[in-house]
C-alpha cells in the first residue's frame, strides 16, 4: 500500500500546471493502492490574494480532494503560503488542517512538515499577515507596500532604514516577495542540512517548500518538489510503499538519481 505526498501547488498564481494537477488527482482516485496523501503545504497561494476567494475559483481542484477523503485518508499540512489554514479549523471546512503530521509504515516513522521550519527567512508573524488580505484589492495594496520596501529608491525604504538598521526588517521583506528558487539560491544547503539535521533515527522525513525535489542517499530525507512551471523541475510528487520514499514526475519517468544536502 502506498502514501503518496505532494506539495507547493500554490494555487492561485499563473504559473501553477493547474490542469496537471487536476489530472493528477483524478489519477489518484481511480489508484487502489494509495491509502494516505499529504498534501504538504502551500497547495494555495494565500500570500496577498483573498483567502475565501482562492478557494472558491479553484473549487474543482478542492472538490476532487473532497472526494478522495471518500476513500482514503487526506492530510492538509500548512505552508508558509497558505499558513493562514490553521486559523480555519473548526469553521466547518470540509478538509482538515494541521501543521504537520507523522504515519506509520513498514514499522518506520514517516514525518511530514511543509519545511519552512527550516527556513530562517520564515517567522509565523510575517506568513500569517501575507496571507490576511480581505480582498485581491487589498492584497495589490499590501502587494505594493511590501515591493517599496524593497527598492532603493522608495520613501518608504528609506522611513524603515531610518528606523531599523540596514539588511533586517526591509530585507526580510524583499527576499519574501522572491520565488523560492531564487531566494533560496544562496541559503538551500542550509535549508536541507537542517532538514537532515532534525531526521532521528528510524525515520524518513518528507518535506516541500523550496521546490528542489530530490531523495537522498540514506533514503530517509526527500523533498517533493513544485508544480509551479518556473521550477526547473516540476509536478513532482514522493510515493511512499515499505517505508521507502520513491520520486517521480506526473505523466513523465521516476527519478532515481539520489541528492546529498550540501555540506
Amino acid at each position: 500500500m502506498s502514501i503518496v505526498a505532494v506539495s507547493d501547488q500554490h494555487l492561485g498564481i499563473e504559473t501553477v500546471d493547474k490542469a496537471a494537477f487536476n489530472r493528477f488527482l483524478d489519477q489518484i482516485q481511480t489508484d487502489d493502492s494509495v491509502t494516505d496523501l499529504v498534501l504538504l503545504g502551500d497547495v494555495v497561494d494565500m500570500w496577498r490574494r483573498d483567502a475565501s476567494g482562492v478557494f472558491l475559483e479553484n473549487k474543482d481542484t478542492f472538490d476532487r480532494i473532497i472526494a478522495l477523503q471518500k476513500k482514503m485518508h487526506v492530510y492538509y499540512i500548512a505552508g508558509n503560503h497558505d499558513y493562514h489554514v490553521l486559523r480555519l479549523q473548526g469553521h466547518g471546512y470540509p478538509v482538515a488542517f494541521q501543521k504537520d503530521l507523522s504515519l506509520q509504515q513498514a514499522g518506520v516513522t514517516i514525518r511530514f512538515l511543509h519545511g519552512y521550519e527550516f527556513d530562517e527567512m520564515q517567522r509565523e508573524h510575517f506568513m500569517e499577515s501575507l496571507c490576511h488580505a480581505m480582498s485581491d484589492e487589498k492584497g495589490s495594496r499590501d502587494n505594493n507596500i511590501w515591493a517599496a520596501l524593497g527598492r532603493d529608491d522608495s520613501d518608504l525604504k528609506r522611513f524603515f532604514d531610518s528606523i531599523f538598521r540596514k539588511g533586517s526588517m526591509r530585507a526580510q521583506a524583499q527576499a519574501l516577495l522572491l520565488d523560492p528558487t531564487e531566494r533560496l539560491k544562496e541559503t538551500l544547503g542550509g535549508v536541507e542540512k537542517k532538514a537532515r539535521e532534525s531526521v532521528l533515527p528510524g525515520q524518513v522525513l518528507i518535506f516541500g517548500h523550496t521546490h528542489r525535489p530530490f531523495i537522498d542517499s540514506a533514503g530517509n530525507l526527500a523533498n517533493t518538489g513544485s508544480w509551479l512551471t518556473t521550477a526547473p523541475i516540476h509536478n513532482t510528487y514522493i510515493r511512499i510503499e515499505g517505508g521507502k520514499p520513491r520520486l517521480f514526475v506526473f505523466e513523465g519517468a521516476e527519478i532515481t538519481e539520489r541528492t546529498d544536502p550540501k555540506k
